[in-house]
């Protein structure tokens, strides 16, 4: 495990910044679901208040506590390392330019979709590439914190100004992401709840897509009401909770 430096947790408070300055820039979402807001647990994903945008990749301030009871990364923090999440295990090359990312088997967003290494190679697609068709409207200017820029910017040198360089398939569970230059915190920058893995059906967060501990199950605007989910890979909590939105 991979133990958190001081200047990881600065580039995570970065992000958390970052992440907030995109309210006013993220837009509605690119479909919208019917309001869950009468207090009864929706099924599967469940459907999001019109006010609330659940897809973490584009978070407001007041958004950001709410995703973190829904959405899982790969990795995760604690006790102040880097462990994994919904990845079972992960692998760094000796160069620090590949990471090797083994998904846990069975795991299911709360919508019923597949977690695999189709969904995860989606997320990171429409993080990284701005002509993805999965994007949407958002800033995603954590990631652009986090990783210096997206696909097809380059330097004046002509070289990419990001360091994340793509992402490849190895089998339905284990994905390998390449970088251009190596980044000893890249594991603490995917903790981030801005790099969590979403299903590819709930882009554009009209409608609960995580895969972490709890689900949707509606919001008033000014508090989000979550409950457990039963198949969580680290087991479902006892109960569920009320978030306050503002």
């Amino acid at each position: 495990m991979k133990r958190l430096t001081l200047f990881t947790l600065v580039i995570l408070a970065a992000l958390a910044l970052a992440a907030c300055g995109t309210a006013a820039a993220t837009q509605a979402p690119q479909a919208q679901a019917t309001p869950a807001t009468d207090g009864a647990p929706a099924s599967g994903g469940g459907a999001a208040s019109a006010a609330l945008t659940l897809d973490p990749a584009n978070l407001s301030e007041t958004e950001r506590e709410a995703a973190a009871y829904l959405y899982d990364g790969l990795v995760m923090v604690k006790d102040g390392e880097i462990v994994p999440a919904l990845a079972e295990s992960f692998q760094v090359s000796d160069d620090g330019l590949e990471y090797t990312f083994t998904l846990r088997s069975g795991l299911t967003f709360h919508d019923g979709a597949a977690l695999n290494a189709d969904a995860v190679i989606a997320n990171f697609n429409r993080w990284y590439d701005p002509k993805d068709t999965n994007r949407g409207a958002g800033a995603y200017a954590a990631w652009k914190s986090a990783f210096g820029g997206f696909k097809g910017e380059a330097s004046a040198e002509g070289k990419p100004v990001s360091q994340y360089d793509g992402i490849e398939k190895i089998n339905d569970l284990t994905i390998l992401v390449h970088l251009n230059t190596p980044d000893p915190e890249f594991l603490g920058k995917l903790a981030d709840v801005s790099f969590a893995i979403v299903s590819p059906a709930a882009f554009g967060g009209a409608a609960d897509g995580g895969a972490g501990a709890y689900q949707f199950e509606s919001s008033n605007g000014a508090t989000l009401k979550v409950q457990p989910f039963a198949a969580y890979w680290n087991g479902a909590p006892a109960s569920g909770a009320e978030v306050p939105l503002k």
